[in-house]
């Protein structure tokens, strides 16, 4: 796991390190190139609509909550919308499951992954299977709902065995494309090259206004539309799902914990809110929180500062509530975006799958 102060010194800026290791760079972009290539002719189409959500970039970029965006957008549009993640650490990570049937979830976070059972609980009413394999999970989708109508794959752009109408390509405006080389010399996963049209580039903000003028010009001069979203708090939410007004936390004291790829864009959500935070315990993204000492730990340092709250991502929440000591306290910020263009962001997308208008209401 590289840690966040190497990727904030060598990756999203340039180094001697990174110079040192750009040859390594240039090697991987050109075998990256050649595997995109060779995979989208092999690519396996299914029966319903393809959208890909992903990143270029090897750190978060707000691909979950953008997933939950547009299937939300999708289905208010009468589209029957399914979603597929892989479900990574998942016990089910390497057997394709349908985790929820759009009635009910039915398995827990460590059976689905931290960010599966976030896609289930903030969509439920849309079926989400996970499976490493994306062919077989998507034909388990078909097979149980054969009049599905598209597929939503989150953090697919890389995943290239299934051919795709549309990819959707996030970026977090603060980091952007961090150095501009790649891994291990820089923060990009594959060659800016590969982004062409049709794919749709979305900069989602998770902060205060950052400037992506440098980015967007990139974008565009791969002829790419480009869309601006912005997080946005929608309340807190407790182990036991109650959500309640994200007002509630001014002046309470609190611990943070939190296993994400930028603990500090957490830190900055949770200082907007005017709430006092005494200590961090930064983890590694999708940390298991399975360690009952660890647990323990944070139980501790909750009673010795008198916190009023263990506050969490809401991708960490149902990991943390399944230990008892920290239950009672445990709350998540719940994020959801805003995108200001929603009408022309959702006309685009429904014109790129085919939907020249928009099909009957679901049934």
């Amino acid at each position: 796991m590289i840690s966040h102060n190497f990727i904030q010194q060598h990756l999203l800026r340039r180094s001697a390190l990174s110079d040192i290791l750009s040859p390594l760079g240039a090697l991987n972009a050109a075998y990256q190139s050649r595997r995109r290539q060779r995979k989208t002719g092999l690519a396996w189409h299914p029966s319903c609509k393809v959208v890909s959500i992903g990143n270029l970039t090897s750190g978060g970029s707000g691909k979950t909550p953008f997933s939950v965006y547009l299937a939300e957008l999708l289905a208010a549009g009468g589209i029957r919308i399914a979603v597929s993640h892989r479900g990574y650490k998942g016990a089910l990570e390497n057997t394709p499951s349908l985790i929820s049937d759009g009635q009910r979830i039915l398995y827990g976070v460590r059976d689905c992954g931290d960010e599966a059972f976030l896609l289930a609980n903030r969509l439920p009413q849309i079926p989400v299977v996970v499976g490493r394999e994306r062919r077989a999970a998507v034909s388990l989708l078909l097979a149980e709902f054969p009049k599905l109508q598209a597929v939503v794959l989150d953090d697919a752009f890389q995943h290239l065995k299934i051919a795709r109408d549309l990819d959707i390509v996030c970026f977090d405006a603060e980091t952007g494309i961090g150095n501009g080389r790649m891994l291990p010399a820089g923060y990009l996963r594959e060659p800016l090259d590969c982004l062409k049209p049709p794919t749709v580039a979305v900069i989602i903000h998770k902060g205060p206004a950052a400037a992506t003028g440098s980015l967007e010009a990139l974008l565009m001069e791969r002829k790419l539309p480009v869309f601006h979203c912005y997080y946005g708090i929608e309340g807190i939410v407790g182990c036991d799902g109650t959500v309640a007004d994200s007002d509630n936390m001014k002046g309470k004291k609190v611990i943070l914990a939190s296993g994400i790829a930028n603990p500090g864009s957490f830190e900055r959500t949770v200082t907007g809110l005017g709430v006092k935070w005494l200590h961090h315990f930064r983890y590694p993204d999708h940390y298991a929180f399975m360690d009952e000492r660890e647990a323990n730990r944070i139980a501790d340092l909750c009673e010795k500062y008198q916190a009023d709250a263990l506050l969490c991502t809401e991708k960490d929440l149902a990991k943390l509530c399944l230990h008892p000591l920290l239950r009672d306290k445990t709350l998540a910020v719940r994020i959801g975006l805003n995108c200001p263009d929603h009408d022309k962001l959702r006309d685009l997308v429904l014109e790129r799958l085919g939907f020249s208008s928009l099909p009957h209401p679901r049934s």
